[in-house]
């Protein structure tokens, strides 16, 4: 086996130094999304690291895997709205329902009898307070 040479061996990261990260071409595009949100390179990373670091001490908490392995995710779920929207000819889903836009059309008149619209009883507005509006 070959000798490690000391920048391979693995140890504790020191707060307050400054490491070195090569960056790679997979690397460099996968840092260049994060920093869309407007984050600057050092927030991005940042950014980055807690969020895996928050996985695994999740799974390691749950022992979804032994402590010091890295786990697989399997799911997520967004909590905030991504900053881009979604292609423009996938409806939007709300809490009712779909929302279908002019290029999320129906495909035939089945599609409309097989989806009715539901019936919304008229809502009342309390003395003083603005309507809601959908």
């Amino acid at each position: 086996m070959a000798e490690q040479k000391p920048t391979q061996r693995r140890a504790q990261p020191i707060a307050g130094t400054r490491p070195s990260v090569r960056l790679d071409e997979q690397f460099a595009r996968d840092l260049a999304v994060l920093m869309q949100t407007g984050d600057d390179l050092t927030t991005a990373m940042r950014t980055a690291v807690g969020i895996v670091a928050d996985m695994y001490r999740t799974a390691w908490h749950y022992q979804s895997v032994p402590v010091g392995t890295a786990p697989t995710l399997d799911a997520y779920k967004f909590v905030e709205a991504p900053p881009v929207p979604g292609p423009p000819s996938l409806p939007s889903v709300t809490h009712q329902g779909p929302v279908l836009t002019s290029s999320s059309r129906q495909t035939s008149t089945d599609d409309v009898r097989q989806h009715p619209q539901p019936h919304r009883p008229p809502q009342r507005q309390q003395a003083g307070r603005q309507p809601v509006r959908p």
